[in-house]
């Protein structure tokens, strides 16, 4: 019941606004957003650059960490491609002749 109160309260505040004759009355500065929209409009701008430099961050750091993750990856495949050589019987690095 108070929504149907409410759109009808809206519909007479329409109609009473729309019946008002003040044509001719208007000064320079009663057109335009005035400094209230001046103000929003720079709060959006400054809100939209900081959100775009958070963005650009965000996807560098993705392609960073998916770029080292694919050398880790390229190494343990090399890494496992190689041939272990392994001595037949124990060496000592102390007495060895092969340096």
């Amino acid at each position: 019941m108070s929504c149907l109160y409410t759109v009808n309260a809206i519909y007479a505040s329409v109609i009473l606004a729309s019946t008002r004759n003040t044509f001719g009355t208007e000064k320079a500065s009663d057109y335009g957003p005035g400094f209230l929209g001046f103000v929003f409009t720079a709060v959006m701008v400054v809100a939209g650059i900081f959100l775009m430099r958070d963005m650009v961050r965000r996807v560098r750091r993705v392609r960073y960490q998916s770029e080292a993750e694919l050398r880790q990856h390229q190494m343990m495949e090399d890494g496992e491609k190689r041939k272990l050589e392994e001595p037949d019987e124990p060496i000592d690095p102390k007495t060895s002749e092969e340096k």
